[in-house]
């Protein structure tokens, strides 16, 4: 080791060789490195640093185990997580339970930290007010990646800090015989616990990167002196890791046979204790130095519950999130309630893990950590960057790093696939249809606990292709959805031809997948989109004024996307069957064939009416009514909205529908365009005081009685073609 500044009576002095070596080093040290980043290896103590009044561990007979070339493997010796700060505090207490009045023992040592910059070896150290002894050496264990039972093991053989009831200032001064090398005093820049400490297992780092100590370098056989006196001899060591060529930097010699049968005792004059003690402490105390023992985890349980400890903080690991925690860490290593208590509490264990060490926040994920790009993508995925759980960067390494985190998700027990779209989880029945509702399908897709997704989510209706049809498993029934969550009954696909999409089927849609859809009006001839109405027939759309008692099926923007509007100006609907001249309009809810061209023109108005062709098919499917005229009968104009009946080219106006009663005709009034109206005269009101053929009738409910003179009342005369559809006597 850096040779110990209080140093027992056996101790011999160092041979001149050494002090040249010294020299050697410091020329290195001074030309290749920063000062800071090196310190030269020392000579050893020779003398066994259990003394009176110690309880460092009863006196070996043997060291059972003990190999010179391989003292502590790599393995051990840098897995800092085999203890918690608790656990280090706990193991302190029970090393030094008596403390004698007026000192203060390394259970109760407290000190105001400074803080380290991090760099090649270590993270740095954030200082802290009246930081405890246990707390320092966690951190410092964290930050170097050293194990901490290495830490306590060096305080212990270099100055019996561990189990000392009466330590001095100065012991503490040189707590791990740092930069104290035996040739000369202690470096006073290197005093102080915390210096110390840090410095001692940063120097370890420095040892195993093997760029500026080659001498002991692993994987070779090295000469290694039993004594600082080269008259004690040497032996050939072959040195099998890089641990152990660190820990014979520090103290470079081995012990002899003396050493090795005195156990924590004396041998003779050539024996060194240094490595022997390291040795002695860390396996009475820890166990084994060859098998990397990590019982409290990172995933442990107390019975049933389950517990990721890391950093010191427990964390419960609930049943929602524990299968993607053990595809990450395993299963889990028993503890005790007590340990567990004896930890900060983190509360419930989530998916959101962090990196303390670098601040990267991820999604535990198919055994993987993937990272997230912002916190409004952690907050869509249901987390929160206030709220996570953090890990030391050990552990949140442990599962490697995978993908990183994208707004596409898979649900646990849901084939559907999702989407985050703001507050929304988003369901898309495929890949295809999201890939048509203009989603990006590439990237990684992690899955959230189906739990998660109902507390979270307000599920939206499942996406389809748009324009596509379906069945629902175990019917044969035929429906378009809607985006806004509407399944509309297909009765015939002549339909979507005549709209002019495809008659592509997704069939056996689970019910599960269709759970926030209602099933509305029938598909028909008349759809909505964007608020118009529009007819369907040859592939294409044609607006009109009204679905004119047909009942019309109103689609989403996305669907009505897909279908062309051959024309978008508002128009009565006539038709006509290819191949057949006969023009029919759309009147309550039927067809009915316009009679001559003078009713074409009073419905159509002036000019050229639209006629649209419909197959032979299309026009079969339709209903169709009387034929209708716009010479007589009830008609309304748009303009005014009055009704009057049309007769010989007039318009009689009707004040009341109580006169379509009396005269025994229908309340229907077919609409004629308001120019039409205008080239037709009105004469004046409808009386039930008709003349037909020259012979007045008196009409009441449909009955028509004959009178003999109209003297004093207003009579109506009418046309032959108006007085046939009475029923005069």
């Amino acid at each position: 080791m850096h040779s110990r500044g209080i140093r027992a009576r056996e101790t011999s002095r160092i041979a001149r060789w050494v002090t040249t070596l010294l020299a050697v080093i410091g020329l290195i040290v001074g030309t290749a490195l920063p000062a800071t980043a090196v310190v030269a290896p020392s000579a050893s103590t020779t003398a066994p640093i259990a003394s009176a009044g110690l309880t460092g561990g009863s006196a070996k007979m043997s060291l059972a185990g003990w190999s010179a070339g391989n003292i502590i493997s790599d393995a051990v010796f840098t897995d800092k997580n085999t203890m918690t700060e608790s656990q280090i505090q706990t193991l302190l207490n029970a090393k030094a339970s008596r403390c004698q009045a007026g000192y203060t023992c390394l259970k109760d040592f407290r000190l105001s930290t400074p803080s380290r910059g991090a760099d090649t070896y270590c993270k740095g150290y954030a200082g802290e007010a009246n930081e405890s002894s246990a707390r320092i050496i966690y951190k410092v264990a964290q930050s170097c990646g050293i194990n901490p039972q290495v830490l306590i093991v060096m305080l212990q053989k270099e100055q019996g800090l561990v189990t000392h009831p009466y330590p001095t200032s100065g012991r503490y001064a040189i707590a791990m015989g740092f930069n104290c090398p035996d040739t000369a005093p202690c470096d006073a820049g290197s005093a102080g616990f915390f210096t110390q400490v840090y410095g001692a297992a940063r120097q370890m780092q420095i040892y195993m990167e093997g760029r500026y100590f080659t001498w002991y370098a692993p994987g070779r056989t090295w000469n290694i002196l039993y004594h600082p006196n080269s008259a004690c001899g040497t032996s050939p060591v072959y040195i099998a890791n890089k641990a152990t060529s660190a820990l014979y930097y520090y103290t470079p010699y081995q012990p002899n046979t003396a050493a090795l049968r005195a156990g924590y005792g004396t041998g003779d004059g050539c024996s060194a204790y240094g490595n022997r003690n390291f040795y002695n402490y860390f396996t009475d105390w820890f166990g084994s130095t060859q098998t990397v023992k990590r019982p409290d985890g990172p995933i442990v349980n107390v019975g049933n519950d389950i517990y990721a400890i890391t950093d010191g903080t427990a964390y419960h690991i609930g049943p929602e999130v524990w299968g993607q925690y053990k595809w990450a860490y395993g299963d889990p290593a028993a503890t005790t309630g007590a340990h567990i208590a004896s930890l900060r509490q983190g509360g419930a264990a989530t998916l959101f893990v962090h990196d303390a060490a670098t601040g990267v926040v991820a999604y535990l994920d198919g055994g993987k950590t993937h990272r997230f790009g912002t916190c409004e993508l952690v907050a869509g995925w249901g987390g929160n960057c206030a709220s996570l759980t953090r890990f030391d960067a050990d552990d949140f390494r442990t599962p490697g790093a995978g993908a990183e985190m994208t707004a596409r998700v898979n649900v646990a027990g849901d084939a559907r696939w999702f989407v985050i779209e703001g507050g929304d989880l988003a369901p898309y029945h495929s890949s295809a249809a999201a890939t048509a509702w203009g989603q990006r399908t590439s990237g990684y897709a992690a899955t959230m606990p189906a739990v998660v997704a109902a507390k979270k989510y307000q599920s939206l209706p499942t996406r389809f292709i748009p324009g596509q049809f379906l069945t629902v498993a175990g019917s044969t029934r035929v429906y378009l959805p809607s985006y806004d969550g509407e399944l509309h009954y297909v009765p015939s696909f002549d339909l979507a031809t005549s709209m002019g999409l495809a008659p592509t089927v997704t069939k056996d849609v689970a019910s599960s997948a269709l759970a926030q859809y209602s099933t509305t009006t029938d598909l028909g001839r008349f759809l909505s989109c964007g608020g118009k109405t529009y007819f369907t027939a040859g592939g294409a759309l044609y607006r009109v004024s009204s679905d004119v008692g047909f009942g019309v099926a109103a689609l989403d923007a996305h669907t009505c996307g897909m279908l062309r509007v051959a024309d978008d100006t508002v128009s009565s609907l006539f038709v006509h069957a290819a191949g057949n001249s006969k023009v029919y309009v759309a009147s309550q809810g039927t067809l009915r064939h316009v009679a001559n061209p003078a009713t074409l023109t009073a419905l159509n108005g002036p000019g050229a009416a639209r006629v649209v062709t419909l197959t032979a098919k299309e026009f079969g499917s339709l209903p169709q009514g009387t034929p209708i005229r716009s010479d007589i009968g009830f008609v309304v104009t748009p303009g005014d909205g009055r009704v009057y009946l049309s007769d010989a080219g007039r318009l009689l106006y009707v004040s009341s529908w109580a006169l379509a009663d009396a005269l025994g005709l229908p309340r229907a009034a077919i609409g004629i365009s308001d120019a039409a109206a205008a080239t037709m005269p009105k004469p004046g009101t409808l009386t039930t005081l008709i003349r037909c053929g020259g012979q007045l009738y008196s009409a009441s409910a449909g009955v028509f009685t004959k009178v003999a003179d109209g003297a004093g009342q207003t009579v109506t005369d009418l046309s032959a073609a108006n007085c046939v559809t009475l029923r005069l006597p």
